[in-house]
């Protein structure tokens, strides 16, 4: 059996594919984006954090750190207030990546977020920025 390869997209038509009613279509187009190191995406990624589906905002978010595209810092931070815990671990993760003194306050409100996940991504990204180990979480006194 022969295996045909199949041909990468260009960018232009991995952009198109963001406005797709598909879910699977937008988020395959999102880590193409990703794995051809498509800066020139970061627009069109951030509005992707208003999409619909949890999924997509998520994925958007994880893909703007990816890319390390700091002009998204404002709109990541803004999704650290989503209701969906993976659209706020993606945009931790991508804050803590991006390290930008910009983003300092919103990620120490981070830190006491109700998933630990997220608190972690918040620490890790105080850590990066103020070059110390990140802070442990505390145990209450009378804890085991």
């Amino acid at each position: 059996m022969v295996k045909r390869k199949r041909q990468a997209k260009d960018v232009a038509s991995l952009l198109a594919d963001l406005e797709s009613p598909a879910t699977s279509v937008r988020r395959s187009a999102i880590v193409e984006l990703v794995k051809n190191s498509a800066t020139e995406a970061g627009e069109s990624l951030e509005s992707l954090l208003r999409d619909r589906e949890a999924a997509i905002r998520a994925c958007a978010a994880w893909s703007l750190g990816e890319l390390g595209a700091a002009r998204s810092a404002q709109a990541l931070a803004a999704c650290l207030k989503d209701m969906d815990v993976d659209v706020r671990r993606a945009a931790a993760q991508s804050l803590a990546s991006l390290a930008l003194p910009e983003s300092q306050a919103v990620l120490e409100h981070s830190c006491v977020d109700s998933d630990r996940w997220v608190a972690e991504w918040a620490r890790r990204g105080l850590a990066r920025l103020t070059k110390a180990p990140p802070p442990r979480r505390r145990r209450p006194s009378g804890a085991a």
